[in-house]
Order: structure tokens, then sequence, then C-alpha cells
């Protein structure tokens, strides 16, 4: 299974190096593709963060219920909870695609860089310029790097839920006695 991911890894990663290197060809610029990828990831996590929400207030509907309108909301609750999922696993793959756009692109300035004179002024500014523009890429994956974080634990508590209820799922005492947990 394990060689199985590397194959996998690998062949991706080759996709997206010659993706990039057809769009170089085609004269888009490395700096398009990364706020392209970046605005895909802004996207995705709006919608991670919309199916979150209501996979928390499909949860939140569960409570006084009883009987067959108790299975229901618990269906969509579980239905609910399976979007905010797939959003994360979206929200993941974006993300994955603004770090290939930005190492091509952080490659692309190095190389420039590198064909400058070395006590240029030019240079200088060059420097400065990737300097920032790599500050910026840090922060910005910082933060997205602590959202995947907590996406995770937050499936996992939609998840436990769902199951809890699919236990008894037209028991109004038993989805009462969990009511805390999905407060």
């Amino acid at each position: 299974m394990r060689i199985l991911m590397i194959v996998a890894m690998l062949s991706l990663a080759g996709c997206a190096t010659a993706v990039y290197d057809s769009l170089d060809r085609r004269g888009i610029d490395a700096r398009a593709i990364l706020v392209e990828r970046i605005s895909e990831a802004r996207a995705e996590a709006a919608d991670a963060e919309a199916d979150f929400n209501a996979a928390a207030n499909a949860l939140a509907a569960i409570d006084g219920l009883d009987g067959a309108t108790l299975a229901r909301n618990a269906n969509s609750a579980r239905a609910a909870g399976q979007q905010a999922a797939l959003a994360a696993q979206d929200l993941r793959l974006a993300i994955n695609s603004v770090r290939a756009a930005a190492d091509r692109y952080f490659e692309e300035r190095d190389r420039d860089l590198s064909l400058l004179g070395s006590n240029d002024v030019a240079r200088s500014a060059a420097e400065t310029r990737i300097a920032a523009a790599s500050g910026g890429y840090r922060d910005y994956l910082s933060t997205y790097n602590a959202i995947l974080f907590r996406m995770s634990p937050g499936l996992s508590l939609i998840d436990a839920e769902a199951n809890a209820l699919r236990d008894a799922p037209t028991s109004g005492l038993a989805a009462a006695a969990r009511s805390n947990s999905r407060r």
C-alpha cells in the first residue's frame, strides 16, 4: 500500500511538472499560475467553511427531536458531515496545488536572481522582493496549515456524533443525553 502511495505521489508530481512546463511554453507566467491557485484555495476554504457550518447546524437541529423526525435529521446531519469531509479534502488538494505553484514560482525567481550581477542594485532590489514574497507565502501557508490542522478534529467530532445517533436513530432520550457533545 505504501509503495502504491509513493508511486501515485511521484506520478502526480510528474504531472504537475509537465503541466507547468507546458504552461511556460505557452507564455503563462508562474506568478499568474500561483495567483490563480491561491484564488482557488480561497474559494475552497470558503466552501469548506460553509459546509462545516452546515454540518454544525444540522447537528444542532437534532436537539429536542424524537422518532422519525429525529431519524430524518440524523440522516441529514450525517450527509452534511460527509459533505464537510469532501470539502476538507478539496481544500487539502487546493493547498497542495498552491504549494506546487509556489515551488515553481520561487524556483523561477531564484533562476532569475542567478542571472543578475553580484553587486548590482537590481539584484538587491530583486532579493528584497523575493524575500517579501517568501515571507508572505510562509504566513499564508502557516495560516492554511492551521486550518487543515483544525479540520481533522472537527470532522472526527461530526463523525462520532453521527455514528452515535445512528446507534439509536429514533430515541430522543439518547439524542438528549449527547446534546452537550454537540455544542
